[in-house]
């Protein structure tokens, strides 16, 4: 099976840890190995939307790698920050990315910050969506981890945002090519920048609103009995689901218990792969994006929007056309991940 031999990325660690690193010391290792590929450093507002808008001509070159190629099995992303050995000797590791979305600037600028990519796993066939519970927990507590280094860490050139920290985070996944996602090997992305992305302060009270509401028709899985997975009454792409902790909302990753981020962390592994199964049965590749909303009033919110169905002009008017009902797709999300939480 290919893979990245632990060997070379022990030879491709540049520190062991963030905490070894530091912040400044993280921003270094940024410049020094995606300089060539920064973005643009002014942003600018959608004026009807309020949306930032950030400007990167170099990513435009960042697609189409021939086939068979891959940049984490051949050595060439940039070196590790962050190495955590898994379960059956795998690793997890964050790298700088290559074509950042921000920048740690030398001056502070609008499209400031750290963009990180975390590798699930030296074989490029596994990852997330193949992880047993243990090795999943390990994989989401690092990027929990990572999550609250950034915020707690970074300088005072960025914004307070209360509960001591400073600026906010992103954090995705992209799984397929039509999504964004232009490495075939698992990973997730954590960002820390200036400027506040605009989806998570709208989930904001959310998370009581659909355990409270989701009838159990929608319920596709409740892990441990501390989280729950559910595609959302009001569904506007078949597929679209929700993985929702219990409890008071904690706002961010690393303020979940460890027991809830473990539930929440075999949740999404599940809902990983019940999602390139169905998706690769139906249309011959995953093709879905992985959002985590997350701030004060936030559960933490773990969203899946599949690329299910394309945009359409009355979407783009403001009318949403799904063409599956929630319940149809609750149903077929249950179950595949019955079928994978068998295995």
């Amino acid at each position: 099976m290919r893979r990245l031999e632990p060997a070379a990325l022990r030879r491709r660690t540049q520190a062991p840890s963030l905490e070894s690193l530091g912040y400044a010391g993280l921003s270094a290792a940024c410049r020094e190995h995606s300089s060539q590929f920064a973005p643009e450093p002014e942003t600018a507002t959608d004026e009807r939307s309020g949306l930032p808008i950030v400007y990167s001509p170099a990513r435009a070159g960042r697609m189409g790698r021939p086939e068979g190629e891959c940049v984490v099995c051949d050595e060439l992303t940039c070196p590790a920050v962050d190495v955590l050995e898994l379960p059956g000797g795998d690793r997890a590791w964050l790298t700088p990315n290559l074509y950042p979305i921000c920048y740690p600037f030398e001056t502070h600028q609008p499209a400031s910050g750290i963009h990180l990519v975390h590798w699930s796993s030296l074989f490029h066939a596994r990852g997330l969506h193949s992880a047993g519970e243990a090795g999943a927990a390990a994989i989401l507590g690092q990027l929990a981890r990572a999550e609250g280094f950034l915020l707690h860490h970074a300088p005072d050139s960025f914004p307070d945002t209360g509960e001591g920290h400073r600026g906010h985070v992103g954090i995705i996944k992209n799984r397929g090519r039509r999504v964004g996602g232009s490495v075939a090997h698992d990973h997730q992305q954590i960002m820390h920048m200036a400027m506040a992305p605009r989806e998570p302060p709208l989930t904001v009270g959310m998370a009581p609103r659909l355990l409270l509401d989701t009838p159990e028709e929608l319920v596709v899985e409740r892990a441990h009995g501390l989280c729950t997975t559910l595609v959302p009454h009001a569904m506007s792409r078949p597929l679209h689901a929700f993985i929702v902790p219990h409890g008071p909302p904690v706002g961010w990753l690393h303020h979940l218990e460890a027991d809830v981020l473990s539930a929440v962390a075999t949740a999404t592994a599940h809902l990983c792969a019940a999602l390139d199964e169905l998706m690769t049965e139906q249309f011959g590749e995953p093709a879905w994006n992985l959002i985590v909303h997350t701030g004060a009033g936030c559960a933490p919110l773990i969203e899946a929007r599949p690329f299910t169905q394309p945009l359409g002009g009355y979407e783009h008017l403001g009318v949403w056309l799904s063409e599956e009902t929630a319940a149809a797709s609750a149903g077929r999300l249950r179950g595949a991940v019955r079928e994978r939480s068998k295995a």
